[in-house]
C-alpha cells in the first residue's frame, strides 16, 4: 500500500501532544443545524499570531492599561458593547440596560447634556435591579393549600344525603382512620368505604324512637371500627361496624335520665366524653355499662369536646362562648383557681367568647395551641395556649376577627395553616350602654337580662359579607387568607372533617343535604437520607 505524504506547515507555536476534548452536543434527530456559529468581537480583534500558548499578547501594538492609572483605566476605542452575545443581551434585558448606555464607554464631550430626569430614572432602575440581588427567591412549600386547592378550586366528590339534620349545631358525619365517611340520615347511619366505594346501611334506630340521630362518631385509636350515635332525647348506641361491609352489632347502649340532648362526642380510645343540653360532660366507658363521672361546671349547652393529641386534656365550648381545659389526671379545669365552690364572692377566670362556641381544634405539631371559633355576635377565631391559660386574666395567643359564624376549625398537620366553615356574616354588634355610660357618663337606664345567654342589647344584623358561607384557609401565625371559597356551598357550611392522611376535607351543608370532599393539602414527601453503605453491595 503506497503512504501518503502531507506537506508541513510551519506555525508560531508548538501543537501540543494531546489535544484537548471538547464538548458535543448531539441532535436527537441526527439532525445538524446549518447556523453558523458565533464568534465574539472581542475575540476578533486579535490574531492567532498574537497569542502565545499561554494566551499572552505578543502584538505590541496592542493597548494596554497602565499600572500607573490602575483606578482610571485606558478603554481601546474599540470596545466591548454590553449586548455582544445573546447571553448578555438575556442579562441586560433582565437588569433592564438592554437600550441603555451605562456600562459603555463613550466620550460625551461633544454631546448636549442629558437632562436630570433621565439620570434620574436610570438610578432608580439600578437600585431597584441591585435590589432583586438581594431578596432570594420564594420557596414553595408544595404542602400548602396555595398549591394544591388554589390552583384548581373544585370538590372532586360530591355524596346525597337525604334526610341530614338541618340543626346547625349538629354533627352529622365522621371520617374513620380506616377511610369510612359515615353519614346520619334520620334514624338510619350509612357509611361508604373510600377506596372501594362501596356504601353499607350500617344501624337503623328502633321505631318508638322519635327524635332523629344528630351526633354521630367514630373512634380513634384502638377502637377504629366503634361508631357512637346520639339524639336528643338523650339516648347514645355504641355500634361496631366491619370495614368489609359486614353486619354490625350493638355494644352498649346509654340514656340520660333526664332526656337532656346529646350535642358532641370526643372519643379517647375507649373513653367517650358526651357534652349534653344541660351542661354537663359526662365520660362513659366502652367496656363497662356505667357511666364513669360527670361535670356539671357549665352553666349552658355544650356544643363541642376535642380531646388533646396526647389524651391529657378535654377542651369544651358552650353556648355562652365559656371554653374549659379540663386536665384529665387531675380531674379539674386548668382554669380552677382552687377556692370553694361556695365562696361566690370571687370569680374565677375564664376562656370566653361573645358567641357561642362550637368550633373546637388541636393543633397537630404544637400540642399546647388550642383553636377555638365563635358565631355570632363576635365572629372570631382566636388561639390559645394550654400553657398559659392558667393564669389569673388568660389572654389568647391571635386572634382573626371574620364578622362571620364559624362552624368548624381543622388544622393541617403537613403546615402551619388553619381551615374554618362559615355560616352566615353580620355587622359588627351596637357599643353595650353600659360601656357607654362608663365611658361618656351616660345612665344606663335599661334593666340587665337575667339569662346567662347574650343580652338584649346586643343588636346583631345579618349582612352578605365577603366571608359568606365561605372556606376559608387561615396561614399561621399571621392569619393571612390563602384560601376563600365563597362558592363551595350555597349555604351555610356547618362541619368539617379531616381525612386520615391529612389532606382531603369533607364539608357538611343541610340546607342542600350533600357532602363535598375537598383536596385541600398535601402530605409531607419523606426523604430518605442516603447512606455510605449504599454505594457499595457485596455481590
Amino acid at each position: 500500500m503506497s503512504s501518503v505524504t502531507f506537506p508541513t506547515i510551519e506555525c508560531g507555536f508548538e501543537t501540543p501532544a494531546v489535544a484537548p476534548q471538547k464538548r458535543a452536543h448531539a441532535s436527537v434527530t441526527n439532525h445538524h443545524s446549518h447556523k453558523r456559529r458565533r464568534i465574539s468581537s472581542v475575540a476578533s480583534q486579535y490574531s492567532v499570531g498574537d497569542l502565545d500558548v499561554g494566551g499572552s499578547r505578543t502584538n505590541e501594538n496592542i493597548p494596554f492599561t497602565s499600572s500607573a492609572a490602575r483606578f482610571v483605566p485606558l478603554r481601546p476605542k474599540t470596545h466591548a458593547p454590553l449586548n455582544i452575545t445573546p447571553r448578555t443581551k438575556r442579562i441586560s434585558k433582565q437588569f433592564g440596560l438592554s437600550e441603555d448606555r451605562v456600562l459603555t464607554f463613550h466620550d460625551d464631550s461633544n454631546l448636549p447634556s442629558l437632562p436630570s430626569t433621565s439620570f434620574d430614572d436610570t438610578l432608580q432602575l439600578l437600585r431597584r435591579s441591585a435590589a432583586q440581588l438581594f431578596h432570594p427567591p420564594r420557596t414553595i412549600n408544595s404542602n400548602s393549600v396555595t398549591e394544591n386547592l388554589t390552583k384548581r378550586p373544585q370538590c372532586v366528590l360530591t355524596l346525597d344525603s337525604p334526610g341530614i339534620p338541618d340543626d346547625p349545631f349538629a354533627y352529622p358525619i365522621s371520617w374513620s382512620r380506616r377511610n369510612l365517611i359515615a353519614v346520619a340520615c334520620g334514624n338510619d347511619v350509612y357509611y361508604q368505604n373510600l377506596e372501594t366505594k362501596v356504601v353499607t346501611h350500617m344501624f337503623k334506630l328502633q321505631p318508638h324512637v322519635r327524635e332523629h340521630i344528630q351526633v354521630i362518631r367514630w373512634a380513634e385509636e384502638g377502637y377504629e371500627g366503634y361508631l357512637a350515635a346520639g339524639n336528643k332525647q338523650g339516648m347514645i348506641q355504641v355500634w361496631s361496624g366491619d370495614e368489609d361491609g359486614g353486619t354490625s352489632k350493638i355494644v352498649r347502649v346509654w340514656s340520660d335520665s333526664d332526656h337532656n340532648a346529646v350535642r358532641c362526642f370526643a372519643w379517647n380510645r375507649e373513653v367517650l366524653a358526651v357534652g349534653a343540653g344541660d351542661g354537663a360532660i359526662s365520660l362513659f366507658d366502652v367496656r363497662a355499662a356505667d357511666k364513669w363521672t360527670r361535670n356539671t361546671q357549665h352553666r349552658d349547652s355544650v356544643l363541642s369536646l376535642e380531646w388533646s393529641n396526647d389524651g391529657n386534656y378535654l377542651a369544651s365550648g358552650d353556648e355562652n362562648g365559656v371554653v374549659h381545659i379540663w386536665d384529665r389526671r387531675a380531674g379539674k379545669s386548668l382554669l380552677d383557681t382552687g377556692e370553694s365552690l361556695l365562696d361566690m364572692g370571687k370569680r374565677s377566670a375564664k376562656m370566653r367568647h361573645k358567641g357561642s362556641v362550637k368550633a373546637l381544634a388541636w393543633c397537630p405539631w404544637k400540642s399546647d395551641l388550642l383553636a377555638t371559633g365563635s358565631c355570632s355576635p363576635e365572629g372570631k377565631i382566636r388561639i390559645w395556649s394550654s400553657s398559659n391559660v392558667s393564669t389569673a386574666c388568660p389572654t389568647p395567643v391571635e386572634t382573626f376577627p371574620l364578622n362571620t359564624t364559624v362552624y368548624s376549625l381543622l388544622w393541617s398537620p403537613h403546615c402551619k395553616e388553619l381551615l374554618s366553615t362559615q355560616g352566615y356574616s353580620f355587622t359588627p354588634p351596637l357599643v353595650r350602654r353600659s360601656s357607654l355610660s362608663t365611658i361618656y357618663g351616660i345612665p344606663h337606664t335599661r334593666p340587665r337580662s337575667s339569662s346567662s345567654r347574650m343580652p338584649p342589647e346586643m343588636d346583631i344584623k345579618p349582612a352578605s359579607g365577603p366571608l359568606l358561607n365561605s372556606i376559608v384557609v387561615h396561614d399561621y401565625p399571621s392569619g393571612k387568607r390563602l384560601l376563600t371559597l365563597t362558592n363551595a356551598h350555597r349555604s351555610a357550611v356547618t362541619q368539617s372533617c379531616l381525612s386520615p392522611d391529612g389532606e382531603n376535607v369533607f364539608t357538611v351543608c343541610p340546607k342542600e343535604e350533600t357532602i363535598k370532599l375537598w383536596p385541600v393539602w398535601k402530605k409531607r414527601e419523606e426523604k430518605r437520607r442516603e447512606s455510605a453503605f449504599d454505594k457499595c453491595t457485596i455481590r
